[in-house]
């Protein structure tokens, strides 16, 4: 394994057609993965995808959109381009071909007992995506609903010591607290990764000093908004990942995405830090076989 794509949807619907062309290609360039549940079916999903491939490791649990029920607009997978989705994010993602993260049961709450059996698989290396999702809540009840959701993967992550994928938007604030209160209490079995990271140096500031790593896609190869936070993470906290297949990086841009594209994502990162290419994935791998046990 040379390189690594920590957060990817290789269960999604657009990859029904050639996944194993899309699998093919990853083991060809040396690409590792780790494949992310959004639900209970897709976190089954992902586990069968990793087991049945040696450099794929999967992230099981409910993402927070799962509490709200879908306007009739919205596609479930290959649908129309879907900016709206990432509205609320520090720049304007309108003109990306991206799509609502495909959900199957909206309203889901966290079925610990389900989850209890996929845990066991060797290849689950971490919970989520999980965490707050404020951009389209309409209440205090809603977000309250969000938290308890939260908090349960939180639980079950520090209780099966496992890392939390973490997705958050517009919620920042409250998620930082959420997990203050679980590190205050658990210490070092509290840790994770924030997924598609998009707020600036303060923030990124408090997740480091929870021990938090932050990923970063291939939305950095057509924006300068993350410049100046990928410049202040610290090397040991920064990790790599397409969130595919949605927002493929420059020269992709426009295209679906795939795990093969992080290549572009780490020579970005390493032109926005002014490092070594090579010496800088080096490091990604390590901060991943480190941090997700693999």
């Amino acid at each position: 394994m040379r390189y690594i794509d920590i957060h990817c949807h290789l269960d999604s619907l657009d990859y029904d057609s050639d996944r194993e062309e899309v699998l093919a290609r990853m083991g060809e360039r040396e690409i590792g993965a780790i494949t992310i549940g959004a639900d209970l079916e897709s976190s089954k999903k992902a586990v069968d995808i990793a087991e049945q491939n040696e450099n794929v490791w999967a992230c099981i649990g409910v993402h927070p959109n799962h509490l709200i029920e879908k306007p009739d607009n919205i596609q479930k997978s290959q649908g129309e381009p879907l900016g709206v989705f990432f509205q609320g994010f520090p720049l304007e993602f309108s003109s990306l071909n991206i799509r609502e993260v495909e959900t199957n049961s909206p309203g889901e709450l966290f079925d610990k007992e389900k989850f209890s059996k996929l845990v066991k698989n060797p290849k689950v290396v971490g919970i989520g995506e999980c965490g707050l999702d404020y951009f389209r809540i309409k209440n205090e009840s809603e977000k309250e609903k969000q938290k308890k959701l939260f908090q349960d993967q939180i639980e079950f992550a520090i209780k099966h010591n496992k890392l939390l994928m973490l997705h958050i938007r517009n919620a920042y604030d409250d998620s930082l607290d959420i997990l203050g209160s679980y590190k205050k209490t658990y210490g070092e079995k509290l840790k994770g990764n924030v997924h598609f990271f998009a707020g600036d140096v303060s923030v990124a500031k408090k997740f480091l000093d929870i021990g938090f790593s932050m990923s970063f896609t291939g939305v950095i190869t057509f924006t300068h908004d993350y410049d100046e936070v990928i410049k202040f993470i610290p090397q040991d906290s920064i990790m790599t990942e397409t969130d595919a297949p949605w927002v493929a990086p420059i020269p992709f841009r426009g295209k679906r995405n795939e795990p093969s594209y992080v290549i572009e994502v780490i020579k970005k990162l390493a032109e926005i830090r002014g490092e070594n290419v090579e010496v800088l994935n080096n490091q990604i791998l390590e901060n991943a076989k480190r941090v997700f046990g693999i």
